[in-house]
């Protein structure tokens, strides 16, 4: 699929809202976290069928999806009330790597600041 941010947006606020999924599938499907823990690391899973939740270091819970080629990163998410979303598109060497991008980080960490 070929888009931009605004598209991303309008499309990420749609499902949020319930317009694309039905609230209560969407709750029990992109919302739902298994209660199990990481194979690799041992911590709680964050992944669900469509999404990756993160709690930030002030508490804010955000939802949401990346993606990445080398060469750049996208992400796109927010509160599940919608009260918040991001949208980001950033040039990056690291984009394929385990370990979160830190100027994509540091985009989040504004974007859902108190």
């Amino acid at each position: 699929m070929i888009s931009t941010t605004a598209d991303l947006e309008r499309f990420t606020l749609a499902l949020f809202a319930g317009r694309v999924v039905l609230k209560p599938l969407l709750k029990e499907t992109m919302f739902a976290v298994p209660a199990v823990a990481d194979f690799t690391s041992g911590k709680s899973a964050t992944l669900t069928a469509g999404f990756s939740r993160i709690v930030l270091p002030h508490g804010t819970e955000a939802w949401g999806k990346t993606g990445g080629r080398h060469g750049y990163n996208t992400a796109t998410g927010g509160t599940i009330d919608g009260s918040r979303t991001l949208v980001y598109s950033v040039n990056s060497t690291d984009a394929k790597g385990e370990e979160t991008n830190p100027v994509a980080f540091g985009i989040v960490l504004a974007a859902f600041a108190k």
